[in-house]
C-alpha cells in the first residue's frame, strides 16, 4: 500500500519554501478577530494508547466531540465538506496473505464511513476523535499534502487501464482529496476520497491507528532496518509510512523519502501555519 503522491511532492515542496519565509511571522500568531472558533494551539485531542482500538467512540459519539464552530479558511471545501458518501464499502483484506493482522478489515476497514458533515477544521476533530489521534497531527498531514483543499489529487499513471472513472487522458491521477487518500490503495473509496472530505480525513485517521496498533505486517519487511523493524506503538513512523510505504526510509534532509515527510510534518504540527491570518487567502 505505498502512498507516495505526486501532488504530495510538488505541494511539500512549496510549502517547505513557505516555511523558511513565514515560520518567523506565523509561529506565534493568534486565532481572534476572524480566527474566531480557530483551534487552540496544540488542539484539542491526544493520542491514545496501544489497545485503545476496542474502546473507540463511533461516528455518533466522536461527533458529540467536536468543538462546533463556523470557522472556515478553506471556503472552496464546502461542498465536499457536506457530501456523505453513499454505499461506501472498503475491500477487506486477503488473510492468506498474512499482511495485516486480522483485526485490521474488523477495526479499520470496516469502521471508515466518512459519516460526518461540517467545517474542515470540525471533520479533523471528528476523524481524531473517532481513532484517538491528535486532531494536530491530521492538520498537519493535510497541511503537507493539500494545503487544506480537498480538490487536491496527484500520483498520475499512465496505463489507460489504471485510470479512474472520469479521468481518460492520460496521464491521469489516482489519488485524491485533503490527506492524499491513493485509490489503489484502498480498494472500494473511489469516488469517495475525491467527493468527500470526511471520507478522505477518516481513511487518515483508521491507517494512522491500525498502523501504531501494529496491524500492518508487511511493513516488517520494509523501510530502514537502523532504525529497527516495524512494531507497535510508533506513530512517527506510521506518518512517514502514510507518505512513502516504507519504514523510516532515507533521512530527514530528503523531503521525498519517509524520513523527511517526518521532518516537516513535525515541523508544521509546532508551526501551526493554520494559526497565520495568511492561512485563509
Amino acid at each position: 500500500m505505498k502512498s507516495s503522491r505526486t501532488a504530495a511532492l510538488v505541494l511539500g515542496a512549496f510549502a517547505v519554501l513557505a516555511g523558511l519565509v513565514l515560520y518567523p511571522s506565523i509561529r506565534h500568531a493568534v486565532a481572534k478577530g476572524d480566527f474566531a472558533g480557530a483551534p487552540p494551539r496544540s488542539g484539542y485531542f491526544t493520542l491514545r494508547p496501544v489497545g485503545s482500538y476496542a474502546s473507540l467512540p463511533d461516528d455518533a459519539a466522536a461527533a458529540a466531540e467536536v468543538h462546533r464552530s463556523s470557522w472556515e479558511p478553506r471556503e472552496d471545501n464546502t461542498a465536499y465538506n457536506n457530501t456523505f458518501p453513499h454505499s461506501l464499502r472498503l475491500r477487506p483484506a486477503k488473510q492468506a496473505d498474512h499482511s495485516y493482522d486480522p483485526r485490521w478489515n474488523t477495526y479499520i476497514l470496516k469502521r471508515i464511513t466518512g459519516n460526518y458533515a461540517g467545517t474542515t477544521d470540525e471533520i479533523f476533530q471528528w476523524a481524531a476523535a473517532k481513532w484517538g489521534v491528535p486532531d494536530n497531527l491530521l492538520r498537519a498531514i493535510a497541511y503537507m499534502e493539500s494545503g487544506w483543499n480537498q480538490s487536491n489529487y496527484g500520483d498520475f499513471v499512465r496505463n489507460g487501464a489504471e485510470c479512474l472513472p472520469g479521468y481518460r487522458k492520460l496521464p491521469c491521477p489516482v489519488t485524491f482529496g485533503i490527506v492524499g487518500v491513493k485509490s489503489t490503495s484502498w480498494h472500494g473509496i473511489f469516488p469517495w476520497n475525491h467527493d468527500s472530505t470526511a471520507a478522505a480525513v477518516d481513511v487518515l485517521g483508521g491507517w494512522l491507528r491500525g498502523c501504531y496498533e501494529g496491524w500492518v505486517w508487511w511493513l516488517r519487511a520494509h523501510g530502514n532496518r537502523s532504525h529497527g523493524t516495524y512494531k507497535a506503538g510508533d506513530i512517527w513512523g506510521c506518518v512517514g509510512a502514510w507518505y512513502s510505504g516504507n519504514w523510516y526510509d532515507g533521512s530527514p534532509n530528503h523531503q521525498q523519502s519517509g524520513q523527511g515527510y517526518i521532518y516537516w510534518t513535525k515541523h508544521w504540527e509546532e508551526v501551526e501555519p493554520w494559526l497565520s491570518r495568511s492561512f485563509g487567502f
